[in-house]
C-alpha cells in the first residue's frame, strides 16, 4: 500500500458553480440512468459462506431481514469458532435449527433442531453426546439470501431451507427405498446452551406443537413451536434416546421421529415450523399469518424479494466484481439483527420474564450494544429509519420492565457481557435524528438512570472522576466509554434545555483526559491515589484481566470519539498526533501476555478484527494529512475483507464489522455515532446510489481515482464542502456527494 502523498498539495482549482453544477447534472443524469440499468438482482452478489470460516462466527443459513428465525446447518461445536453453529471447514451434520447468532463471540440459541435421516433411529451410529450425524461437501451445498439448500447423500435426501420472519419453510427430497424420516430434537445444545424442560405433542398426522426452555448465555429462554406438514405421518417420541408411548412428551431432553414412509420414486416432504417466544397458540398464529397460504416455492420467493428489496436500496457501478460481493454481503450480514421479537398479535417475552400484550410498538431483540453502536445503528438510521422506533421503543420497554437500558441483550435477557451503557447513543442518535416518538422526558431518565447506576465502577468513576485501576478490573476502557456516553447524555440534555445536567455529564465526559499519560503518548491505568499503575507495557494484553477490554494500550489510546479535537490537544499539536496514529499501524504487530483471538486483524498494533479501533484510520481526517486515513481505509477494505469464508478479519458482531465496511465503501464514517456527523473517507465504487426513506435519493460518485492518488475535494450537489464531514441532514436531502480525487 503506497503511504506517500501523491500530488495531494496541489488541489484540483475550484471550478466555479455554475460550471460545475452543469457538469454534475451531466453526470447525474448519465449516472441515474446507469444505476437504473443495473437495477437487477442484487443478491447475485450475496454469498452467505462469507464470515463462515476464520473467526467470522456466521452462519450461511436461511433468514428474511431482521427475522425471528434463522434456519440453518450445524456442526458439531470444536470450540470458539463454532459459535455459530457452522464452521466452514466442518463437513459433518447434525441438522438444521432455527435461531443462529451471527458473528458473535459466545454460543447460544440453536433451538429445535431437525434432521432429515434413513434407517432405525436407534441403530444409528451416535457421537459422544448420542447425536446422529452425516456428512455432507461444500459442492452439494448452496447458499444465498433467503435460501440454503445441502444434499446429503448417506441419507439420500436434498434439504432446502427459506423463512419468513417468524416460520422456518423447509422442503426434503428423499429418494431411494428406506423410510423418510424426520428428527425433531428439543433436547440438542451447544456451546452455552442447555435445555431445561422440553414438551412435544403430536397434535394429528399432520401437526406437532411444543416448546423448549433452556439456559445458556440467555439465563431463560422459553421457545415455542408450531409444525405442520404437508405429507402424512407416523411418529415415536424419545426421552434422551430411550423410546415413550405417546402423543406427548415433557421431559428435559425430548425428541419425536416422524415417519414418512417409503412409497416408490421420490418423496417430497414440505414442513412449516413457526416460533414464539410467548406460547403455542401465539406460534399457530405466526404459522396462520405468515405461511398458511404459502407452500416452499412461494416463501422462498418472498424471502427473495424481501431481500430484494432491502439490500437493493443500495446500488453500485463498478468492474469489479469482487468488491460488489463483499459490499452486498456486508450489506446482508448488517440486516440480521436487531430480530423481530413479538408475534403477529403484538405480543412479545419480556426482560421482567413474563408474557405481554401487544405494547402498540414492535418488539425487536438481540442488541449488542457495544458493537454495533459504533456503526450498525448508524446504518440502520440511513437504511430502515422506518424501523428505528421500535428499537428505541424495545429498549425503554427493556428499561420499563427491569430497571435499566439493556447493555447486551439477547432474546429478553441482560447478558451483561461488555462495557458501557450504550444503549445511550443509540437513543440519543435517534432522538436528534428526529426518528422516535418515545417521550423525550422518559428517555433523558432512561440514560441517566443508566449513567447513575453503582455496578461495574460506574460508581468509582463519579467519585474518582475516573477509575482506580486496583478497583476494578478493565478501569481504562470504562473510563473511556463511559466517557463518550456521557457526552451522548449531555446532548440530550442540552436539546431539553435541562442545563444542570447537561454541565453536569458535559464535565464528566472529559473524564479522558484524567487517564492520558503525556510521557508515554498512552491511555493508561491509575490508582486511586491518582499515580499511573506501573509496570506500564502499551503491548501487553490479558483477556478480560487487564486496564483494557479486549484490547491493550495501543487500541484503546484513541477512544475519544466525541472530541477528537481535544484528543489531538492532549498530544500537543496535531504533528505528535499524526506521529502517533502512524506508529499505530507501523509498530511491531506482536503482542505480550495471553492474547485473546478477539485481538485480530492487526496492521500494527490496530487489530481491526475488534471494535475499539474501527474509527481510528478517520481520525487523520481531522488532521492535515488526511490522505493516510485514506490509504489506511483503502488498506483495510482489501486486507480485512475477503469474498471467501474467511474473508472476515474477526468476529463480524452481528453486524457491525460489516457494517464499517458498507460505510467505508460508500466514502464516509461516524466516526461520533450520535447526532449525525459522518466523517468523509473514500469511496470504493465509481458511483452508487442509496435509495432514501423519505423518497429523495443520494449519489456517490468519484472521478480521477488513480488508486495511488487521494481525494481531492469534495463536492455536494455542487457546493464545495469545506470541512471533514457531511451532516445527517444534508445526505437526507440526497442529489450527488462527489469525490474528486487529485491529479
Amino acid at each position: 500500500m503506497m503511504l506517500t502523498k501523491t500530488l495531494y498539495a496541489g488541489l484540483i482549482p475550484l471550478i466555479t458553480f455554475g460550471l460545475l453544477s452543469g457538469c454534475a447534472s451531466t453526470n447525474a443524469e448519465q449516472s441515474v440512468a446507469t444505476m437504473q440499468d443495473s437495477q437487477t438482482d442484487v443478491l447475485k452478489y450475496v454469498d452467505p459462506l462469507i464470515g463462515t470460516g476464520g473467526h467470522g462466527h456466521t452462519f450461511p443459513g436461511a433468514l428474511v431481514p431482521f427475522g425471528m428465525v434463522q434456519l440453518s446447518p450445524d456442526n458439531p461445536s470444536k470450540g470458539w469458532d463454532w459459535t455459530s453453529g457452522y464452521h466452514y471447514s466442518d463437513d459433518t451434520l447434525l441438522g438444521f435449527s432455527h435461531t443462529h447468532l451471527s458473528g458473535t463471540g459466545v454460543g447460544d440459541m440453536l433451538d429445535i433442531l431437525v434432521m432429515p435421516f434413513r434407517g432405525d433411529y436407534q441403530q444409528r451410529e451416535k457421537d459422544e453426546k448420542g447425536r446422529i450425524f452425516t456428512s455432507y461437501s461444500h459442492a452439494d451445498e448452496v447458499a444465498e439470501a433467503g435460501y440454503y439448500a445441502l444434499t446429503l447423500p448417506q441419507e439420500q435426501v436434498k434439504a432446502e431451507l427459506t423463512a419468513t420472519t417468524r416460520t422456518g419453510v423447509h422442503r426434503y427430497s428423499f429418494t431411494g427405498q428406506q423410510e423418510a424420516q424426520l428428527l425433531f430434537d428439543l433436547g440438542y445444545a451447544q456451546n452455552y446452551d442447555k435445555a431445561l424442560m422440553t414438551f412435544i405433542r403430536v397434535e394429528d398426522e399432520h401437526t406437532i406443537s411444543g416448546y423448549r426452555i433452556s439456559g445458556g448465555w440467555a439465563k431463560y429462554q422459553p421457545l415455542y413451536f408450531v409444525a405442520r406438514f404437508d405429507q402424512p405421518f407416523s411418529h415415536q417420541l424419545y426421552q434422551q434416546g430411550e423410546p415413550v408411548e405417546g402423543v406427548h412428551l415433557q421431559a428435559e431432553q425430548g425428541q419425536v421421529v416422524l415417519n414418512f414412509g417409503s412409497p416408490e420414486g421420490e418423496t417430497v416432504v414440505e414442513a412449516k415450523v413457526a416460533l414464539s417466544y410467548v406460547g403455542i397458540d401465539g406460534a399457530r398464529e405466526n404459522l396462520q399469518a405468515e405461511v398458511a397460504a404459502l407452500d416452499f416455492d412461494g416463501a422462498r420467493a418472498q424471502a427473495k424479494q424481501a431481500w430484494q428489496q432491502q439490500i437493493g436500496k443500495f446500488q453500485v457501478d463498478d468492474k469489479d466484481d469482487e468488491a460488489k460481493t463483499k459490499f452486498y454481503t456486508a450489506l446482508y450480514h448488517s440486516f440480521v439483527a436487531p430480530q423481530v421479537f413479538h408475534d403477529v398479535n403484538g405480543g412479545y417475552f419480556g426482560a421482567d420474564g413474563s408474557s405481554h400484550t401487544d405494547p402498540g410498538y414492535g418488539r425487536y431483540s438481540l442488541f449488542s450494544l457495544w458493537d454495533t453502536f459504533r456503526a450498525l445503528h448508524p446504518l440502520l438510521t440511513i437504511s430502515n429509519p422506518d424501523r428505528v422506533d421500535d428499537m428505541i421503543h424495545s429498549m425503554l420497554g427493556f428499561y420499563d420492565e427491569v430497571g435499566l437500558l439493556p447493555s447486551w441483550e439477547l432474546m429478553g435477557n441482560e447478558t451483561d457481557v461488555m462495557i458501557g451503557y450504550h444503549a445511550v447513543p443509540v437513543i440519543v442518535d435517534a432522538y436528534l435524528k428526529g426518528l422516535t416518538t418515545v417521550d423525550p422526558q422518559r428517555l433523558f431518565a432512561a440514560v441517566k438512570t443508566s449513567a447513575m447506576q453503582n455496578r461495574f465502577g460506574i460508581d468509582l468513576y463519579r467519585e474518582y472522576g475516573y477509575i482506580p485501576s486496583e478497583l476494578e478490573v478493565e478501569a481504562v476502557s470504562k473510563t473511556l466509554e463511559y466517557a463518550f456516553d456521557d457526552w451522548a447524555i449531555a446532548q440530550l440534555a442540552k436539546a431539553l434545555g435541562k442545563d444542570d445536567e447537561y454541565a453536569y455529564f458535559l464535565r464528566r465526559s472529559q473524564s479522558y483526559r484524567t487517564l492520558f499519560d503525556a510521557s508515554t503518548g498512552f491511555m493508561r491505568g491509575k490508582d486511586k491515589q491518582g499515580d499511573w499503575v506501573t509496570p506500564f507495557n502499551p503491548v501487553y494484553v490479558e483477556h478480560r484481566n487487564t486496564d483494557y477490554t479486549e484490547a491493550n494500550a495501543w487500541q484503546y489510546s484513541f477512544f475519544v470519539p466525541h472530541e477528537v479535537e481535544g484528543l489531538i490537544e492532549l498530544f500537543g499539536s496535531e504533528q505528535n498526533f499524526i506521529a502517533k496514529l502512524d506508529e499505530l499501524f507501523t509498530t511491531s504487530s506482536e503482542m505480550d501476555g495471553d492474547v485473546s483471538p478477539d485481538i485480530s486483524g492487526l496492521i500494527g498494533q490496530y487489530a481491526h478484527g475488534n471494535e475499539p479501533v474501527h474509527h481510528v484510520a478517520y481520525l487523520y481526517a481531522f488532521t492535515d494529512q488526511k490522505w493516510k486515513g485514506e490509504a489506511r481505509i483503502k488498506e483495510i477494505r482489501e486486507t480485512m475483507y475477503l469474498a471467501q469464508p474467511d474473508g472476515l478479519a474477526g468476529n463480524d458482531d452481528v453486524g457491525q464489522m460489516s457494517a464499517w465496511y458498507v460505510f467505508s465503501a460508500l466514502g464516509f464514517y461516524p466516526v461520533n455515532p450520535v447526532g449525525g456527523d459522518y466523517v468523509l473517507g473514500t469511496p470504493q465504487f465509481d458511483q452508487a446510489q442509496i435509495q432514501l426513506d423519505n423518497g429523495n435519493t443520494l449519489r456517490v460518485r468519484k472521478e480521477n481515482d488513480r488508486g495511488d492518488n487521494y481525494v481531492g475535494e469534495v463536492y455536494l450537489n455542487g457546493q464545495f464542502l469545506k470541512g471533514h464531514s457531511i451532516s445527517h441532514r444534508q445526505l437526507l436531502k440526497g442529489g450527488e456527494l462527489l469525490f474528486r480525487f487529485a491529479d
